[in-house]
């Protein structure tokens, strides 16, 4: 008798657990989600709304659209088929690079979501490019010589590290789904109007928490903004040129208030110290400290020649030159680009392409001086035909740059995240 009530004391707890459950899908209004409702996705007005249950009556932001928790919906199975999979979301979790429950919604072809979804390109949307890029899987599904995120390395290098395991999505190593906001939100076919953008759709990986309270948005608060971090090491952070005033806004800011402090949240993973393997490069990818890069915390003196021309609008002068601090943002795009190494399309409201490994023509017509396009919308002198740019005394002779007669050597020879040597030999300082 005892353990009949025991057992009958237990069954009550879990059908009660399980009715509180259905009332997450059922009654979504009247759930306290914490952050989700304020989320892209939990938001009434645009968030998430499958258009294979919207006949159902569910509204615009209800769990359902994401989660099914026995897959029958009104007695059937609405789209697409094949039962709930890893915490009840409605499809595959993640199956490959182009191909998790995320990219169900986040593409411009045949989205579950009602209306479709439109991501543009960090280019697009900070730069004011005008590229055709318009859906996280189409960003997703750049290939060589372009670049993307690989999410199967992704996977593997957060499984066992800050909470996360081999079930989870790689998508939300960078993005908490239940309080990601929007960049911009609701805003499908153009930038958002000067000034308006959101600060931040991320969440850092080594803060994630199955509490959305605890694990919450990165740059939303004044004090996760590039201008702290630069500020940090004493330098200043200046908002590239953008399509119409300065990144990421289009606004007339230009000291970094208005930007993420994505260095903070790039370096959760990219760091001196992790080991992460691209199975584009077939390598491990460069392991480096950003405090210690010339475009990171370490104050470059680069500028000490004295001439205001070594650099473009709006990094010339000599004034600031010098305590520079860039974002990685700056130069290339979080998702995948059309170019190598992830490289931005547009830097600082030009165009750049590096599809060769910086081994293709340089804007002089020059071979391998392909990162010319990237390096030169901000570094000026590269630009020009045989002006030599290393300053006198640097102790290189010609034959470092130009091996065996007049052709260049690929400018990522010497400079690249990390390196402070010249093949082998210790130069002093950083190079990058």
């Amino acid at each position: 008798m005892q353990k009949d009530k025991c057992f009958n004391k237990k069954f009550q707890i879990v059908t009660l657990g399980s009715m509180l459950l259905a009332l997450c899908f059922l009654y979504p209004d009247t759930v306290d989600s914490g952050p989700y409702l304020d989320s892209a996705h939990g938001k009434n007005t645009y968030g998430v709304s499958r258009t294979s249950i919207s006949s159902f009556g569910y509204s615009v932001g209800n769990c359902v659209h994401c989660h099914e928790q026995h897959a029958s919906i009104g007695g059937a199975e609405p789209n697409p088929t094949g039962g709930p999979d890893k915490y009840a979301l409605f499809y595959n979790n993640h199956i490959n690079q182009t191909d998790n429950v995320c990219f169900q919604c986040h593409t411009d072809l045949s989205s579950f979501q009602t209306g479709g979804l439109i991501n543009r390109s960090y280019s697009y949307r900070a730069g004011g490019y005008a590229d055709s890029l318009n859906d996280i899987k189409e960003a997703f599904s750049f290939i060589s010589p372009a670049t993307s995120h690989n999410l199967g390395n992704i996977k593997t290098f957060i499984n066992g590290r800050w909470g996360f395991t081999n079930d989870s999505n790689p998508c939300a190593a960078c993005h908490n789904p239940h309080a990601v906001k929007g960049d911009p939100a609701n805003a499908p076919n153009s930038r958002k109007t000067s000034g308006t953008r959101g600060y931040s759709p991320v969440s850092r990986p080594s803060l994630h928490s199955k509490d959305n309270n605890a694990w919450g948005l990165w740059g939303d608060a004044a004090a996760e903004r590039m201008n702290m971090y630069a500020n940090s090491f004493g330098g200043i952070y200046q908002a590239p040129n953008a399509a119409s005033g300065y990144e990421p806004d289009g606004s007339s800011t230009q000291d970094g208030s208005n930007l993420a402090d994505f260095n903070t949240f790039c370096i959760d993973c990219h760091n001196n110290s992790n080991i992460i393997y691209s199975n584009q490069l077939l390598r491990n990818l460069r392991t480096f400290n950003w405090a210690n890069e010339n475009h990171g915390g370490y104050m470059a003196t680069y500028c000490s020649q004295g001439a205001t021309s070594l650099l473009a609008m709006p990094y010339d002068g000599l004034t600031k030159c010098g305590q520079y601090i860039t974002a990685c943002t700056d130069c290339h795009e979080p998702h995948g680009s059309p170019n190598n190494y992830l490289v931005r399309k547009q830097v600082n409201n030009g165009v750049v392409t590096v599809i060769n490994n910086g081994n293709g023509t340089g804007p002089d017509g020059r071979a391998k001086k392909e990162w010319v396009w990237l390096c030169g919308k901000c570094h000026t002198n590269l630009n020009v035909g045989d002006l030599h740019t290393h300053p006198t005394g640097s102790g290189l002779g010609c034959g470092k740059c130009h091996p065996g007669g007049g052709n260049y050597r690929n400018c990522m020879d010497c400079h690249y995240h990390g390196n402070s040597s010249i093949d082998g030999t210790p130069y002093g300082k950083p190079l990058f």
